[in-house]
C-alpha cells in the first residue's frame, strides 16, 4: 500500500516501515498497568518487512530479550531525540554479526542490552532492521521517540508522511457517578447512557435531571487510518462554555504512568474500550485546567445546563458530543410524590428489604429498595469503635438511601436501621460492612477473616473507601481462602498496595498456590504473581486496584497437544509446532523441553500464541519419528507427551 506523501518542509521524520496496514495502538493508550509510550504498527500477521530510520542518526545499542521489547534496536538522531523499534525479527547483517558473537561469548541467546563498541551511522529511510514478534505480542512493530530527558513523545506529532487518515472519534456513551447524596434521573449510583449521533453532534436520547455533583467519565474511541481502534489523542470538555478538562497525548514520562487510573476508569477500561475520567484531582498532571468537575456541577444554579465534550485524533478529525442536564433541589424531584400504604406493627418489613451499598470517593451510600414508607420514619445509627452517627433518610423514586462518611479508621461499620409509625419503634434490624479508609499519608493494615490487606502511606492522594465482603463463587481450582470482594475498583492505587491470604494449616505443596482475581467480563480466575510473605503462613500479591481475590490450588498440569505435520516430505517440512498452555499460573518456560528421536533442539515456548516453534529439525529422518516435549506450570505440576509421525 502507498503512503500519502506530505510537503517535504513539513517534518524531518518518516514512517518506519515500507508498507502500511494501518495502526494498531496509539501514544498513551490504557494498558493494564502503564500507559503506551509509543505506537504499534501492524503488520498483516506476517513477519520480516524492512524497518526503516525515521530519522538520521546513529545506532547506539540493541536488546535481546525473550519477553518485552524482545528484539530492540535505538536509534540515536541528529537533533537530540532516539527511537526504539521493539518486536524485530532481526537486525541488518553488520549488526547481526555482532549480535552472534555476543551470543557466543556469553553463552546466552537473549542477553539483554548491548553498546555497539562503534556506533553505525544511518540515513533517514535506510533499513536497519526486519519487522517480527519477538518479546511479548503478535507481529507488529512498536515505534517509540523519546526526547534528551528521556520523556516519550507521540510518534505521531513527528512523523510527516503518515498515512491519510478521514476516521472521525466515536463516542459511545457516558458514566456517571452520583456524589454523596444527589441524584441522577431520580436514583443513585452508577449509570450508564448511551450516546446517538444526530447530525454532526452526539447527544442523549433524554436529558438529564441532576440534585448535585457527579463523576464523569467519557466511552470514546478513535478509527485509524484503516479503521482499527485506537485511542483517540485529545479531549475537551467545557460546562456551561467554561473549559473544565483538557488532556492532549503528546508528552509522557515514566513517572506519569501513576496518573493511569486518574485518566482512565480502571473497571471498564481495556486495550480496545476507553473510558476516560473527565476531571481534575490530586497528582493529575496531565490534565490541564486543574478544575474539579463535580465541585463545578455542585455550584450550579437550579434550571437548565450543558456539557460540551470535544474529541480529536492526531491528524484533527474531531467528535463534538452536547449533553443537556437539568439542575433541581429536592423539593423540586419528582420522587417526592408518593402515596405510602398504613404502616402495620407486624408487618416484619425490615426482616424482607434487600440492602445495597454503592461507593464513591470517600462517600458511603446505603440503598434500601421497594420500602415504601416516609423517609422520616426510618432512621440509621452508625456505630464505628468510640464514635456513633445518626445519619438521615432521602427519598429516592424506588425507595430510600443513605449516604455518609466513614468517622475514623475502624474497619467494623455497624448500622441500625430502626423503623417507627411515627410515635413509637415498630422494628429494628442491624447490618456490618466491613470498610477502609484510606488516606494521604497513612499506612494500615486490614485483616479480614483469612484476608489481609496492607495499604502504603501513599497509596492514595484523596480519601477513598473501600468496603470487604466474602462472596460466593465457583472457582477452577481447589479454594483455599476467599473470595473476598473489595470494591469500588475503578481507581488505581498509587503505592505498593500487597493482599495476603493465610495459608491452611497442613499445606505440604506451597508451590501449587496462587492469588488469583476474578474478571467479570470472562467469569475467569487469572493468576496474580504470587510470593511467600514476610509473615509465616501467608501468601501476598501486589495489587493495582480492587476487586474480586482468592487463594486457589493449582493442580492441573500443562495441556500439551500435537498434530503432524501438514506436509509429509522430508525435505519440505521447515518446522513444528507444539501447542502448550496452562490454565493455573503459566507454563514455567526454563521447564519446556523437546527431543527429536531422542536428541534435545533448540525450541521456544511462545506465551502469546501457547505453542512450541521448533526450528531445529537436523535430527528429523525419512520414516518414522519420535517427539517427546515436556512442561512445567509454575505450581510444579508436570506433563509430557510423546508422539510418532512419518515422513517420506
Amino acid at each position: 500500500m502507498s503512503l500519502l506523501t506530505a510537503p517535504e518542509n513539513e517534518k524531518q521524520y518518516v514512517w518506519p516501515l515500507t508498507i502500511n496496514n494501518g495502526i494498531s495502538s496509539t501514544f498513551q493508550e490504557f494498558r493494564s498497568n502503564h500507559f503506551h509510550a509509543g505506537i504499534d504498527l501492524r503488520t498483516f500477521r506476517q513477519t520480516g518487512f524492512p524497518v526503516l530510520a525515521v530519522a538520521a542518526g546513529v545506532i547506539e545499542r540493541i536488546s535481546m530479550s525473550d519477553r518485552g521489547y524482545g528484539r530492540c534496536l535505538h536509534l540515536r538522531h541528529m537533533d537530540g531525540r532516539y527511537s526504539v523499534y521493539g518486536h524485530l525479527e532481526k537486525f541488518r547483517e553488520d549488526i547481526e554479526a555482532q549480535v552472534a558473537q555476543v551470543q557466543q561469548k556469553r553463552g546466552k541467546k537473549y542477553f539483554g542490552p548491548w553498546a555497539l563498541p562503534v556506533p553505525l551511522p544511518v540515513r533517514r529511510g535506510e533499513v536497519i532492521a526486519f519487522s517480527g514478534e519477538s518479546g511479548s505480542g503478535f507481529p507488529h512493530l512498536h515505534l517509540e521517540i523519546r526526547d534528551q530527558l528521556g520523556r516519550a513523545i507521540n510518534p505521531l506529532s513527528l512523523i510527516g508522511n503518515l498515512p491519510h487518515d478521514e476516521h472521525e472519534p466515536l463516542l459511545k456513551g457516558i458514566l456517571l457517578r452520583s456524589r454523596g447524596p444527589s441524584m441522577i434521573n431520580d436514583d443513585c449510583g452508577e449509570f450508564y447512557f448511551k450516546l446517538r449521533k444526530n447530525g454532526t453532534l452526539y447527544t442523549l436520547e433524554e436529558p438529564l435531571t441532576v440534585t448535585g455533583p457527579f463523576d464523569l467519565s467519557l466511552h470514546a474511541l478513535d478509527l485509524s487510518d484503516v479503521g482499527h481502534v485506537v485511542a483517540p489523542y485529545s479531549l475537551q470538555a467545557f460546562l456551561d462554555g467554561q473549559p473544565v478538562f483538557q488532556v492532549d497525548f503528546d508528552y509522557l514520562t515514566r513517572d506519569d504512568n501513576n496518573q493511569l487510573g486518574m485518566l482512565y476508569d480502571m473497571a471498564y477500561s481495556t486495550s480496545g474500550a476507553y473510558f476516560i475520567n473527565l476531571s481534575y484531582q490530586s497528582g493529575f498532571d496531565l490534565e490541564k485546567t486543574r478544575v474539579r468537575l463535580a465541585e463545578r456541577l455542585g455550584q450550579l444554579s437550579p434550571g437548565p445546563h450543558e456539557i460540551k465534550i470535544i474529541v480529536k485524533d492526531r491528524q484533527q478529525n474531531q467528535a463534538l458530543a452536547l449533553i443537556p442536564l437539568h439542575m433541581v433541589t429536592g423539593k423540586d424531584s419528582s420522587r417526592l410524590q408518593k402515596k405510602y400504604p398504613v404502616l402495620k406493627t407486624d408487618s416484619g418489613i425490615m426482616q424482607r428489604t434487600e440492602f445495597s451499598t454503592y461507593v464513591n470517593q470517600d462517600d458511603v451510600v446505603i440503598k434500601i429498595k421497594d420500602l415504601s414508607v416516609p423517609a422520616t420514619l426510618l432512621k440509621l445509627k452508625i456505630i464505628q469503635g468510640d464514635r456513633e452517627q445518626a445519619v438521615a433518610a432521602h427519598e429516592y423514586a424506588a425507595g430510600l438511601y443513605y449516604c455518609f462518611k466513614p468517622l475514623n479508621h475502624d474497619p467494623r461499620l455497624l448500622l441500625r436501621f430502626e423503623l417507627s409509625d411515627g410515635q413509637q419503634r415498630v422494628e429494628e434490624r442491624q447490618q456490618i460492612l466491613q470498610a477502609v479508609l484510606l488516606i494521604k499519608n497513612f499506612a494500615q493494615v486490614v485483616r479480614f477473616h483469612d484476608f489481609t490487606a496492607e495499604f502504603g502511606s501513599t497509596s492514595v492522594l484523596e480519601p477513598k473507601v473501600l468496603l470487604f465482603e466474602r462472596v460466593e463463587l465457583k472457582t477452577e481450582f481447589p479454594l483455599l481462602a476467599g473470595p473476598i470482594k473489595l470494591a469500588p475498583d475503578h481507581f488505581a492505587f498509587l503505592d505498593a498496595v500487597f493482599f495476603k491470604f493465610k495459608i491452611p494449616a497442613g499445606e505440604t505443596r506451597p508451590e501449587q498456590l496462587g492469588i488469583f482475581k476474578y474478571r467479570i467480563e470472562s467469569k475467569k480466575w487469572s493468576y496474580i504473581a504470587t510470593h511467600p510473605d514476610h509473615d509465616p503462613g501467608y501468601m501476598k500479591c501486589r495489587v493495582l486496584t480492587a476487586g474480586i481475590f482468592a487463594l486457589l490450588r493449582d493442580i492441573d498440569p500443562p495441556a500439551i497437544f500435537f498434530r503432524n505435520p501438514e506436509s509429509r516430505h522430508l525435505q519440505r517440512l521447515k518446522r513444528l509446532v507444539v501447542h502448550v498452555s496452562d490454565r493455573g499460573k503459566g507454563i514455567d518456560e526454563q521447564t519446556v523441553a523437546v527431543f527429536l528421536n531422542g536428541q534435545i533442539v533448540d525450541a521456544e515456548y511462545d506465551p502469546d500464541w501457547n505453542h512450541i516453534l521448533i526450528k531445529d529439525l537436523q535430527h528429523l529422518q525419512r520414516g518414522k519419528n519420535r517427539l517427546l516435549v515436556r512442561a512445567h506450570d509454575r505450581g510444579g505440576n508436570k506433563s509430557e507427551k510423546a508422539y510418532t509421525f512419518s515422513l517420506k
